[in-house]
């Protein structure tokens, strides 16, 4: 089957999105979802060393990289009903492995809660859910972005009022494989290492088949820093998925 990539843009409800797809031999393809006010190349260094069996699915969101701005809300509920016009506008079929970075893990979170079966497992990086909905939590990349940004990807707001739509319709994975990575590096200050960490071990609670790894030599950033630790990730949850019999994840203490 052919690896070779399309790089197009498709008009949802008046906005322009730049998306990237390649198609691969097993018929499973990653949607990669990134940080607040990332665009989508913050991926190309990992997706390069993806094996051709993988179909893979990037794309920049309403005001980020190379996609248009949108007038529609920038809720996640909104994201999600975005996503799912690009996939079907695209034609990437499921089933789907998610990857999300930090903010773009509450967009995953809801995409998956309602779309279950089609998602066979999700790899979460440093992300910014779990019982984080508080008034002066702010992800790392929210806080380092300028006006701007908060303008076209949501305010701290429209963050906050994301977190109660998906604890609203958050749902049991069931047997979804699911794998949470924390950095082991955090500079920012509205959140102690520990209340970070507490954070993510408090979604395993989402799925009977999910485990928690620290990249103790990364920052925020794991995907850039420690690579090999998502690849790794991505073929333990592709091979749990795969299997769907025992545990393949232990919790690293």
């Amino acid at each position: 089957m052919s690896s070779a990539w399309m790089e197009k843009t498709y008009t949802i409800d008046g906005c322009a999105f730049h998306t990237k797809f390649r198609r691969g031999s097993s018929g499973v393809t990653i949607v990669f979802e990134a940080g607040y006010g990332t665009s989508s190349e913050t991926w190309n260094p990992l997706i390069a060393d993806i094996d051709d069996e993988f179909g893979i699915f990037t794309y920049d969101r309403a005001g980020i990289g190379k996609s248009g701005r949108s007038s529609a809300k920038r809720t996640a509920d909104q994201k999600v009903k975005e996503l799912e016009s690009l996939l079907h506008a695209a034609d990437v079929k499921p089933p789907y492995l998610a990857v999300s970075h930090s903010y773009g893990a509450i967009i995953t979170g809801l995409w998956a809660c309602k779309n279950k079966p089609d998602i066979i497992g999700m790899v979460l990086l440093d992300p910014a859910l779990g019982d984080c909905a508080n008034s002066s939590f702010i992800p790392e990349e929210m806080h380092k972005a300028d006006t701007s940004k908060m303008m076209t990807e949501g305010t701290h707001a429209e963050f906050l009022g994301s977190l109660q739509i998906l604890k609203q319709r958050q749902v049991h994975l069931e047997n979804m494989p699911l794998l949470v990575l924390s950095s082991g590096e955090r500079t920012t200050q509205f959140t102690t290492e520990q209340d970070w960490l507490n954070m993510h071990r408090s979604i395993l609670t989402l799925s009977h088949q999910s485990g928690w790894i620290q990249a103790k030599n990364s920052s925020h950033n794991i995907h850039h820093d420690e690579p090999h630790i998502v690849h790794l990730a991505i073929y333990d949850v592709w091979c749990a998925a795969c299997q769907q019999a025992v545990p393949l994840f232990q919790a690293v203490n």
